[in-house]
């Protein structure tokens, strides 16, 4: 390889990796904004919930359930549904379009509803759109059980 040859390779290298910093910095907050909407969810922070839900969710339950924003919330604070753990399994993936990540992954959920509690496994989907500079919010949620075997 000539000494130009080289330089091209590096130059291209470091090129790509200065390509991925932003992805992957937007994909680490994204992660991180989720585990704080986790720890909300669980602790039943309805203040936090409600900065983090965007006024236009639609959150889809596993059950088939849709509510808005103003009705999941709602059954949170009055404790009609109680999150008591929700572990992500392995590594949620996010994609990222502009503005957009989509997060997909596997969950082990114990929810208390309507005084049943349930011991759920999961894969979702959930979107979130970035608001403004520093803030995303999700404003759509979809889960399905996954059948044990």
């Amino acid at each position: 390889m000539t000494i130009s040859h080289a330089w091209l390779a590096i130059f291209f290298l470091v090129g790509s990796a200065l390509a991925q910093s932003p992805n992957s910095s937007a994909s680490e907050e994204l992660r991180r904004t989720e585990h704080i909407r986790v720890e909300a969810l669980i602790s039943g922070d309805v203040v936090r919930l409600g900065k983090l839900l965007g006024d236009d969710l639609t959150y889809t339950h596993s059950t088939g359930i849709k509510e808005s924003k103003a009705e999941f919330l709602h059954r949170i604070q009055s404790g009609e549904l109680k999150y008591d753990s929700m572990q992500h399994e392995n590594v949620v993936s996010v994609h990222l379009y502009g503005d957009t990540g989509v997060l997909t992954g596997a969950s082990r959920v114990r929810v208390s509803a309507r005084g049943q509690t349930l011991n759920l496994h999961i894969r979702f989907t959930e979107v979130w759109v970035k608001r403004d500079r520093d803030s995303s919010q999700l404003v759509a949620w979809q889960s399905t059980r996954i059948a044990e075997e």
